[in-house]
């Protein structure tokens, strides 16, 4: 289930936030309105169903026994790689539709950034607290600390594995060779 586990979280979540920025952004600071308004707003519900129809497809798969990677796309002919046939061809689908997604928001990009009608630009509205704030920075707020904290946890999580890989006399698996 990993595969599909990555792209749903990474090819989702992070993805349409970046892209729904940049359609936010890029009029702002290029003083140009967005160009393909239909594609614009196409766009991100093709990228949803694309990756939900790789995701899903790719958790099933996964959870049947598919490996992540593999060099050989017959599966060396193994018989349970036929169990996944369908499912791999409704992943290949949904990767068709991110494909064709991915190229309309290219498609609005170059065409707002070279093609947009010029207008004024729109400032860009920043959040303002409701009261007055103090110039004081209090413990919490200091940049010092919180880089203590962080460094910190992340020694108590990774100082033991980390020591305890580094004393193994030798790694788990041999070396590969691929030629």
């Amino acid at each position: 289930w990993i595969q599909g586990h990555f792209h749903l979280t990474v090819g989702s979540a992070v993805a349409l936030t970046f892209m729904g920025t940049a359609y936010w952004l890029l009029p702002r600071l290029t003083g140009r309105e967005l160009e393909l308004g239909l594609l614009a707003r196409v766009q991100p519900y093709l990228w949803f169903l694309g990756m939900l129809l790789f995701a899903i497809s790719n958790h099933i798969t996964g959870l049947m026994g598919m490996p992540r990677r593999i060099y050989d796309a017959s599966y060396g002919g193994s018989v349970a790689a036929q169990a996944w046939r369908g499912w791999t061809d409704l992943s290949a689908l949904g990767g068709v539709f991110l494909f064709t997604s991915a190229g309309f928001f290219i498609l609005v990009m170059l065409g707002t950034g070279l093609a947009g009608k010029r207008r004024d630009a729109e400032p860009i509205e920043w959040a303002e607290p409701l009261e007055p704030t103090s110039p004081k920075a209090t413990l919490f707020d200091r940049y010092g600390l919180w880089t203590a904290v962080a460094v910190v946890l992340v020694l108590i999580a990774y100082a033991y594995p980390l020591w305890s890989h580094l004393q193994m006399q030798r790694y788990g698996s041999p070396g590969f060779t691929p030629f």
